[in-house]
This record gives C-alpha cells, structure tokens and sequence, in this order.
C-alpha cells in the first residue's frame, strides 16, 4: 500500500467510526423520546443529556476546527502540507473523545454490536497508523506496544450501568467520574498517537488513575456482577504498561 492510499484508509476507517457510532447513538436517543420517560431517575437523564451532548459537540467541534485544515487533506496528498494534514487527525481525535462520552453509557436502546464495529474502525485506523510510522522510522517494538496499550486501556473504560446494590448512591458518582476520565485521558493519548509517530510515553499518571478507577468500579459492584470485560483489559493494560515501560527505558 502506498503513503497516499494508506493515509486514505486511515481517514476513512477514522470517519467510518463517526458514522457508525452517530447512527448507533440517534437509534438510542430515538427509542428513548418515543417510550416512556416518566420513571427516569437522575442517571437515566444524565447519560440522556451525555449522550445529546456528546453528538452536538463533536460535529460542532469537527465544523468549527476542521473544516479549513480539511481543504488541505486532498486526497490523501500529504507532502504538499503536512503539519496541516496532521492537525486534521489532532483535531478529529478530540471530536471522536467527545462523540465517545455518550458512547461510554448504557441508554435506552443501546446496540452494543453496531457499537463495537464503531470502535473496531477508530482501530483500524490507529493500526494503519503505526504501520506507517514503523515503516517511515522504525522502532517497531514500542510503537506496537503503545498502540497495544491505548487499545487496551480504551477497552478497559467502565460503561455507565444501573445498578441495584445498596451502595448505588456511591457507586452512580464513581462509575460516572471514572468512565468521562478515561474517556478524557484516552482522548489525549489518542491526540497525542495521531500528531505524533505513534510512540507512546507510557505516562505513569493515566495509568495509574485507570488502574485506581476500575478497582473501585469493579470493587464496588462486585456482588451484583463481575465486570469481565473491564477486569481483563485492566490487567492487559497494566501487562502492557509494564512492558511498554521496560523497553522505554532500556531505550534511554
């Protein structure tokens, strides 16, 4: 595959997510203002506001942000401006962070497959990313495993749920702090993957409010059910943390 047509793919699979996503999110929001919203409590509301907001404000962003440096973007054609064709991934990470926000809760009307195919495209294009980066400068060990980690550590984010437990006024707060923070802290790691070269720094902070978040997320509603999911990408990404680490530092 050559630079142009990789770079193609990569935008297209990075806007296939949008599409996707936004299709999945108005099949909820629609069941959700045609049935009956009289029972709602307060996070049957919140993750209802989330999810509105969360679709406003990522095309707002995309219009308002990426609208001149996509007239740059032809085709693919890079070399005639690149730190502008750049920006345009920079600046489409931080709208796919916000489109994720009301992604990352548990509406009426929620279609998790058509979800999972939405986030299996935003991957496909951070792979075809890496690859193209490990083939212009090589490094192809930790340029793999940070994309290995961002991966795992987006997975690893909590979905908003009800929950039953008698701890639920404690538990709500958590699982909605820990769940927009990941949300918040992978978009910067995704922002930062895209205007760079695919290395990661393997922060020791994100990770650490990742690891303390699921803890409590999973601690919290463990009687009810184990979050599986979440518990295994938790510990993928700290196998992975710890291994990005290694070589990070072996490297200096």
């Amino acid at each position: 595959m050559t630079k142009n047509k990789a770079e193609d793919a990569k935008m297209i699979f990075l806007l296939l997510y949008f599409l996707i996503l936004s299709i999945e999110r108005v099949i909820s929001l629609v069941t959700v203002f045609t049935g009956d919203f009289s029972s709602y409590d307060f996070l049957d509301w919140y993750m209802t506001v989330l999810t509105v907001c969360s679709i406003v404000g990522a095309y707002a962003f995309v219009i308002a942000k990426c609208r001149f440096n996509v007239k740059h973007y032809d085709n693919g054609k890079v070399s005639a401006a690149p730190v502008a064709a750049r920006d345009v991934f920079g600046n489409l990470a931080i709208a796919a962070g916000i489109l994720l926000l009301g992604g990352m809760v548990h509406t009426e009307g929620t279609i998790p497959p058509i979800q999972f195919a939405s986030y299996g495209m935003i991957l496909v294009s951070m792979a075809i990313h890496t690859a193209m980066s490990v083939k212009q400068g090589g490094k192809g060990l930790i340029k793999w495993l940070s994309f290995a980690y961002i991966v795992a550590f987006s997975m690893a984010i909590p979905v908003v749920y009800h929950t039953a437990i008698e701890l639920a006024w404690l538990f709500v707060p958590v699982e909605i702090i820990v769940s927009a923070g990941m949300v918040v802290l992978f978009t910067v790691m995704l922002r930062g993957f895209y205007l760079g070269d695919g290395e990661y720094k393997f922060s020791p902070l994100p990770f650490a409010a990742a690891v303390i978040g699921d803890a409590a997320v999973l601690a919290l509603r463990w009687s009810e059910e184990i979050n599986f999911f979440v518990a295994i990408f938790i510990c993928v990404t700290i196998v992975l943390f710890i291994a990005g680490k290694a070589v990070s530092m072996k490297k200096e």
